[in-house]
């Protein structure tokens, strides 16, 4: 076992200067002359923010906190992760039992009243405003001189992520630059109108009836065909980089300034090396990738069941962090080929369909966090929109239960049958699609013989970046022997 699975390797050329969690902690520990009790009671009051609960998981073993540490309600979590790092067996146990661990309802609080899944799919507003109806209402939020490309030069944030837990240690990434607000705000309209105009399949309900368009197209299958049409280039590819549940954390060195510290969640593979140790790897976030580009105009997307409270579309508006999402360095591992032309409009269609089943059944038992784990993870998502569509999987570890599966089978087969009537062939052959899928895909619980052990391992190499500073990953692409 990897000692410190964060480990950096110091010759990966990175255009911003990192170091490792565990020394920045050290660092901290040293520069703040805090006793480690003291600087753990600075940890554990950070942990209670729901914006850092992940730290329970990114946490090196050594500053793991012991459940009698912690409040109440986060007791149960942290219990189950004190002694050791995750496995895809602990992690998919953790996701069947999360409706039941105490952490608060899960609902998702967006622009108002807490909402469920239907009813975050389904918004005809968010935090900007309404969403627009026309070409030129939707494009007229990103005209590319609206605001310069924004910096975290200032740790000016009230967020959660911008705690100081000693000695100018942050739990955000101050230095880094984020798209303009121009350009965020058109990617989130973007992706709320995609997931509206998903909504449409709802049956039953006024909006079945009285569908909600834009620009006269009532799905999103019409909608980017007129893009294309209009001279729109589009694509959809499935992606793979490290997760690290949007958390990020810099810290101030003298001579130096800003440094940052890149996070990830280590994880046991269930599968040994030739010297009979299980291996570890790094937990992989998944999500389908839109790209959109006409003119001056770009417009980044992703698709994942995703911690926001629902499945569907999210803008892409992450910080530009070097070591984990640059398209172009190789610590984004795209799987396959991209998705063009009549394959882009019927993951879409498979988009909408598995939206509606997702949500509905989160809805329908009001899962914490929208279903996520439960419904599965980013992972699951991805696993189901590839089998589905190139009869494939190249992604690790797919952690979807089988008690869950055979929900969403019924799920998806009671909503096909209730709306059979009104489906254009598209969403008839996403949902057949999608039935295949959650029975192909497949399934690291508990990897057992030489054959599902090789393929599994291939999987796990396909979605680990091909370039990254972490010497874990660097380990799982030295070519076999």
């Amino acid at each position: 076992m990897t000692s410190n699975p964060l480990a950096l390797d110091p010759s990966w050329a990175s255009p911003v200067p990192l170091v490792d969690l565990d020394t920045a902690l050290e660092q901290t520990l040293f520069q703040s002359g805090l006793s480690r009790e003291a600087l753990l009671k600075r940890l554990i009051a950070d942990v209670q923010q729901p914006g850092l609960l992940p730290l329970l998981w990114l946490l090196p073993r050594r500053w793991k906190l012991a459940p009698a540490q912690l409040p109440t309600r986060l007791q149960q979590l942290a219990g189950i992760l004190e002694r050791g790092l995750l496995s895809p067996l602990l992690l998919a146990a953790l996701a069947d039992d999360m409706p039941n661990l105490r952490l608060g309802d899960g609902r998702v609080v967006a622009d108002g009243p807490a909402r469920n899944s239907m009813q975050l799919w389904r918004r005809e507003a968010i935090s900007d405003g309404n969403l627009p109806t026309s070409l030129g209402a939707w494009l007229a939020h990103g005209a590319p001189n609206d605001a310069p490309p924004e910096s975290s030069q200032r740790p000016a944030h009230t967020s959660p992520q911008s705690s100081q837990l000693a000695a100018g240690l942050l739990w955000c990434n101050v230095g880094l630059e984020a798209p303009s607000q121009g350009q965020q705000k058109l990617n989130r309209f973007t992706a709320q109108i995609l997931n509206r105009l998903g909504a449409n399949l709802i049956a039953g309900h006024p909006i079945a009836q009285d569908p909600w368009l834009m620009e006269g197209c009532c799905s999103a299958r019409q909608w980017v065909g007129l893009l294309l049409h209009q001279g729109w280039r589009i694509k959809a590819q499935l992606r793979a980089s490290v997760a690290s549940f949007g958390l990020g954390a810099s810290m101030t060195i003298t001579g130096q300034g800003w440094v940052q510290v890149p996070l990830a969640l280590p994880m046991r593979t269930g599968m040994l090396d030739t010297e009979g140790q299980e291996q570890q790897a790094l937990l992989p976030h998944s999500c389908l990738e839109l790209a959109m580009s006409h003119g001056g105009q770009s417009i980044l997307l992703q698709y994942y069941q995703g911690t926001e409270g629902l499945c569907g579309w999210e803008a892409l508006n992450d910080l530009e962090r070097p070591w984990q999402n640059n398209r172009q360095n190789g610590t984004v591992r795209y799987l396959g080929e991209p998705f063009e032309g009549e394959q882009l409009l019927q993951v879409l269609d498979f988009c909408d369909w598995m939206s509606l089943v997702h949500n509905q059944q989160s809805s329908a038992m009001q899962l914490p966090y929208g279903g996520y784990g439960s419904l599965g993870f980013c992972i699951d998502t991805s696993a189901l929109i590839q089998q589905a569509m190139t009869a494939r999987c190249d992604l690790f570890p797919v952690l979807l239960g089988g008690v869950w599966r055979e929900r969403l089978r019924r799920c998806s087969q009671d909503l096909h049958a209730r709306a059979s009537q009104t489906l254009g062939p598209g969403h008839h052959q996403a949902a057949e699609q999608y039935a295949q899928a959650l029975m192909q895909i497949p399934s690291d619980l508990s990897l057992q013989g030489q054959q599902t052990i090789s393929e599994a391992r291939r999987r796990l190499k396909s979605c680990q970046p091909s370039s990254s500073p972490f010497r874990l990953v660097q380990q799982w692409n030295v070519p076999s022997t």
